[in-house]
């Protein structure tokens, strides 16, 4: 993380998760009103409230580049609130705010990951932004006519007074509440969202700590025109640490009488800057407010305003994720302890009524911590789900297609851990999709009887233990020929071309190196990418598997665990070797008799099943284990599936289901590649021994 102040550290991840939250608020919004072409008065207002609210805690963390660049947006946004009748088109607005997001992100990145962080300077997009609004103000035509209209506007700006409709209020802090300015410039970005703010004094709150003593001396002054004074007074009065507030000029045209117009003519012909303090002398008897003391006229605007305030009682919390780890490392050596308890071998023989009773309770207790625990970690998939909608937009626009994306099952929850890595796997095969798999054109697709607009399809769903992640389109489709042929060229094929099944040759696009693009784009066709999206999704327990039709689309199926620290697994013995198989990929245990066993010359042992042959793999044989068991009729065997593919394990014994805590395997051994054996790492049993765990899905490919 970038350096800051001691005791501040804190507070950084609270504005950076709090920020990075709201920013993909922003993207959603603006993807959605693109869509339908127009900003609602609730779009703008929550649009709105996201900058100021961006800007207002930028500046509190001191970083006043992106305080300045959500200014910037902010100023769009407000001119299409207070003027939509200027407003004739917003669709340059859209590519403006999502470059200003995408810089906004990539600093936070910076700040969080960065400890020489140095501020990026970001004039270029801000005077884009600054063009921007001017095309708003209908002020210049085009970015190309925005120089010579800012300089027309700035001497204007500056010598022209505010009129009559406005209204000068100085407000007073608690003593001693410190950070004055910035106090001040929080309740100026409130005032803002009800009111055009005109003038404040001082008006270098947002960056100069030293205002803060004027602010003590003199008071904060703000000039604003409203179309309702008493709702800009009652949210002054509600603010945080103001003390008092007095309304020393108010010329709004509904309430001032002739006469007070008439005074306050000359007032309003002297310069803005004048305008407060000439206002300020000519008002003996300022009218003095004393915060929380609302009139009860002003009750019914006040409560309008506590839902959008965000009042009422907080029910979450930001946690740390180091802290869940934690927790969670603990829960699994309570698992481990309970484990060596109550599987002690000086128990065995006896017979203990209540400590068998207590050993009952206990694990009931463990089971119902570990569900608690695992619950708190696990997140729904809308985040990353969501972030696709961004991806389909941008590809939409580069490439000129007309795509549409459908999210279903986004509330299908797992572990964080596993949700972090899958952002850039869910990314490329959104991708694929978008570039290899959809077609050119609508002409095209029309012409092969499918609808005009293409549609890719992101699903997740829950099934046995693991969930299930589709990313489909209904594009082109593989060509089997084309892709069989091109791992032919590139020397892929492990046996004779027409042994392949067309599963297998669609699965071919997941092997390294391999790419069925002739050209390559921003996008595709480097021939790296599918490769590393498998070992993505492998790193985190997952497998990744491709099916297509040609000409009617294509789908990548993604299966990872819940979680991926406790698993229930059915422990085996293979000698004086002991391993765990996950549950979930047991489909049968059963004992054969050796005339059951088909000798097959090319893929040896078989066992005919229900009317289906499946191989055996003897797992003394595979992992080079002494064991006295070699008979099938002496041994169990387990029927495995994965990835809709199936294996029979053969084994000495099966001990049992056991609950355990997945162990990654020490550093020193990472120089082997030991998962690619068949193997995810390893357990403490509860007598102390350490039992490996079966990597399925590698031990069927191995076979």
């Amino acid at each position: 993380m970038a350096k800051v102040e001691s005791g501040m550290e804190a507070m950084v991840d609270v504005y950076i998760f709090e920020t990075t939250g709201l920013l993909e608020q922003l993207d959603e919004i603006l993807l959605r009103t693109e869509q339908a072409n127009e900003f609602t008065e609730d779009d703008i207002n929550e649009i709105f409230r996201i900058m100021h609210t961006v800007k207002g805690s930028s500046a509190m963390m001191g970083f006043e580049n992106l305080q300045k660049l959500a200014h910037k947006g902010e100023d769009m946004f407000f001119i299409i609130r207070e003027t939509p009748e200027k407003v004739k088109d917003i669709g340059f607005v859209y590519d403006l705010v999502f470059q200003m997001s995408d810089l906004f992100k990539a600093e936070i990145e910076a700040i969080q990951n960065d400890d020489d962080y140095e501020p990026t300077d970001f004039s270029e997009i801000i005077g884009k932004l600054e063009k921007g609004a001017a095309m708003l103000r209908g002020e210049i035509d085009s970015a190309d006519d925005a120089a010579p209209a800012a300089e027309a506007a700035a001497p204007a700006q500056t010598g022209n007074a505010w009129g009559d409709d406005c209204t000068t209020v100085r407000v007073y802090f608690e003593d001693g509440c410190k950070m004055e300015n910035l106090r001040a410039f929080l309740l100026l970005n409130k005032v803002r969202e009800e009111a055009e703010v005109l003038e404040f004094i001082p008006d270098d709150v947002e960056s100069n700590q030293e205002s803060s003593n004027i602010i003590i001396d003199n008071g904060f002054i703000i000039t604003f025109r409203a179309p309702d004074n008493s709702v800009i007074l009652q949210l002054i009065e509600e603010a945080i640490n103001v003390q008092s507030y007095e309304v020393i000029s108010n010329n709004h045209k509904e309430e001032a009488t002739a006469e007070e117009e008439a005074a306050a003519a000359p007032a309003a012909a002297q310069p803005a800057v004048e305008a407060p303090k000439a206002a300020a002398a000519k008002a003996p008897e300022p009218v003095k407010q004393e915060a929380k003391a609302a009139p009860a006229a002003n009750k019914p605007a006040a409560e309008s305003k506590a839902p959008a305030s965000g009042g009422g009682k907080q029910s979450l919390i930001s946690v740390n994720l180091a802290k869940l780890d934690q927790l969670h490392d603990i829960v699994g050596e309570i698992i481990t302890t309970e484990s060596m308890v109550i599987s002690n071998p000086e128990l065995d023989g006896l017979h203990l009524e209540s400590f068998s009773k207590a050993a009952r309770e206990l694990r009931k207790l463990t089971d119902e911590l570990q569900d608690t625990v695992m619950s708190i970690r696990m997140v729904p998939l809308t985040g990353p789900f969501q972030k696709m909608n961004r991806i389909v937009r941008d590809m939409r626009v580069k490439l000129d297609k007309d795509v549409e994306l459908k999210i279903e099952g986004d509330t299908t929850e797992v572990d964080k851990s596993i949700v972090d890595n899958l952002n850039d796997p869910l990314m490329h095969l959104v991708r694929n999709c978008m570039d290899h798999g959809v077609e050119d054109t609508s002409e095209e697709r029309i012409a092969a009887g499918k609808p005009g607009k293409a549609t890719i399809t992101l699903s997740a769903m829950n099934a046995s233990g693991e969930v299930i992640i589709t990313v489909s389109d209904d594009g082109k489709g593989i060509d089997p020929q084309k892709v069989l042929a091109k791992a032919e060229r590139n020397g892929l094929l492990t046996k004779p071309s027409y042994e392949y099944t067309e599963r297998e040759i669609q699965n071919m696009i997941l092997l390294p190196g391999f790419s069925t693009n002739e050209v390559v784009t921003e996008y595709s066709g480097r021939g790296v990418g599918m490769d590393v999206v498998k070992k993505n999704i492998e790193k985190v327990g997952g497998s990744l598997a491709v099916e297509s039709k040609l000409g009617h689309g294509t789908t990548f199926i993604i299966k990872i665990p819940l979680t991926l620290a406790i698993i229930d697994g059915m422990e085996i013995k293979v000698g004086d070797a002991t391993f765990i198989i996950p549950i979930s990929y047991i489909k049968e245990s059963f004992m054969v008799n050796n005339d059951q066993i088909i000798h097959d010359t090319q893929q040896g042992e078989m066992i005919m099943m229900r009317g289906v042959c499946y191989p055996i793999l003897r797992l003394h044989e595979k992992f080079t284990l002494d064991t006295d068991i070699r008979n099938f009729e002496d041994g169990i065997i387990l029927l495995i599936e994965a990835d809709n593919r199936s294996v029979c394990l053969f084994a000495d014994e099966l001990v049992g289901e056991q609950q355990v805590v997945v162990k990654p395997f020490p550093p020193y051994l990472s120089q082997y590649d030991i998962k690619s054996e068949g193997l995810s790492g390893c357990t403490i049993m509860g007598d102390g021994r350490i039992s490996l765990i079966v990597d399925v899905n590698n031990l069927i490919g191995l076979h």
